[in-house]
C-alpha cells in the first residue's frame, strides 16, 4: 500500500527533471554591419555589385565549420537568408561605406554605372587547423566597365575565432568580409580609377588611368 502511494509523487519528480532540461533550439545570424570609413576628397563614379555566385560546398542554411576536406553543417546555427544574400548585401553596404564612390548599387538598381563588380564566393566557413579555430573567407571578384576587365583576384581574409560559440563564428566572418572590401577597394585606388573617373566628371566610361 505505501509502495502504491509513493508513485504519483515519484511521477511528478521524473516530470519536473524532465521539465527542467533545456531542449537545444534552432539560432538565426546575419552579417555583422560593416564600419562606416571616413569621407574621401577623391570620391567619384557608381559601382554596381551583382549578385554573388555561391560555391556548391557552401549551399545551405548552415553555418559551416571544415576540418580539413571534412565539412560539418552546424544545424542549430542557421543564416537569417540565404549566404549569398547576405555576402551580396553587406559588400554593397561595405563599399558604400567606404564613401570612395559617389553611389554603389545593387544589380537591380537603376541607371548607368561606371563599374561593375561580379564573383563567387568561394570560402565561408569556421576552419579548423593546427593555429586553432579561425574564419576564411575568400570572394573571386572581377572588376569591369565596358568591354574592359580591370581586374580578375581572389581577395581572401583569415581572421582567428577568439571564443568558441557561433557568435564568434559570424563577428570573424564579418570582419573577414570588411578586410575583402579593404582589399577590392585598395586595388581600385592601385589602377587609379577613383581619379579617372572623377577627371572624366563620373560618365558611365572611366577614362583609362595614366600610366
Amino acid at each position: 500500500m505505501k509502495a502504491t502511494n509513493k508513485l504519483p509523487a515519484l511521477a511528478a519528480l521524473a516530470f519536473a527533471a524532465c521539465s527542467s532540461v533545456e531542449v537545444p533550439r534552432e539560432r538565426f545570424y546575419r552579417l555583422a554591419l560593416p564600419k562606416v570609413a571616413a569621407a574621401d576628397p577623391q570620391q567619384a563614379g557608381v559601382l554596381r555589385v551583382h549578385d554573388l555566385q555561391l560555391a556548391t560546398s557552401l549551399d545551405g542554411d548552415c553555418l559551416l565549420q571544415q576540418d580539413g576536406v571534412e565539412m560539418r553543417t552546424q544545424p542549430l546555427s542557421r543564416w537569417v537568408a540565404p549566404l549569398d544574400r547576405l555576402v551580396t548585401d553587406a559588400l554593397v553596404l561595405g563599399l558604400s561605406r567606404e564613401r570612395v564612390c559617389e553611389l554603389v548599387k545593387s544589380g537591380i538598381d537603376p541607371g548607368d554605372e561606371n563599374w561593375s563588380l561580379r564573383g563567387r564566393i568561394v570560402e565561408f566557413a569556421e576552419v579548423r587547423g593546427e593555429r586553432g579555430a579561425e574564419a576564411h573567407v575568400t570572394l573571386e571578384l572581377w572588376l569591369e566597365s565596358g568591354d574592359r576587365r580591370w581586374f580578375h583576384d581572389e581577395f581572401t581574409a583569415v581572421q582567428p575565432i577568439e571564443r568558441s560559440g557561433a557568435e564568434a563564428v559570424v563577428v570573424a566572418l564579418s570582419d573577414g568580409l570588411q578586410q575583402v572590401v579593404h582589399g577590392v577597394v585598395a586595388r581600385m585606388r592601385e589602377r587609379e580609377l577613383f581619379a579617372a573617373a572623377k577627371a572624366a566628371g563620373a560618365s558611365p566610361a572611366v577614362a583609362a588611368p595614366g600610366r
